[in-house]
């Protein structure tokens, strides 16, 4: 079974992290990293209850052994929590955009230069229902 760390948990990454099952591939989250993470603990997600909650993401990516990350912070810290993951060389999905300056373009660039897990850059829409509805629609010729 994979184990999955999560930065920042929100409604984006999580939808996605709950989506993750249509691949049929076993996974749960591992570990959590998010500054509300007592309130989301708190909130009793039975998606996250084996899950490992951390305030930051240096504890976690320290502490755990994860086969990936799913990066969903704010948009402003995605190159930093990216390049963090980075340094690990492990499996990223990262959320978009990648970065919101051309400074933070050049952090990242450098910071996966050695890079050799893969990595993803979100595009969660297509999970979204109304999109998987078309889907459907399409293939049956609807």
């Amino acid at each position: 079974m994979l184990k999955v760390g999560i930065i920042g948990y929100g409604g984006r990454v999580s939808g996605m992290a709950k989506n993750l099952g249509v691949f049929d591939i076993p996974y749960r989250v591992a570990a959590l990293a998010d500054p509300r993470w007592e309130e989301i603990k708190g909130a009793g997600d039975e998606f996250l209850k084996d899950t490992a909650f951390y305030e930051n993401a240096d504890d976690m990516l320290a502490q755990e052994e994860l086969d990936g990350v799913m990066v969903g912070t704010r948009c402003f810290l995605h190159t930093e929590m990216a390049c963090k993951v980075a340094a690990r060389n492990v499996p990223i999905f990262l959320e978009k955009p990648v970065a919101i300056s051309f400074e933070q373009v050049a952090r990242l660039d450098k910071a996966f230069q050695s890079f050799t897990a893969p990595s993803v850059v979100s595009f969660p829409l297509r999970l979204s229902p109304i999109v998987r509805t078309a889907k459907e629609m399409i293939e049956a010729d609807e």
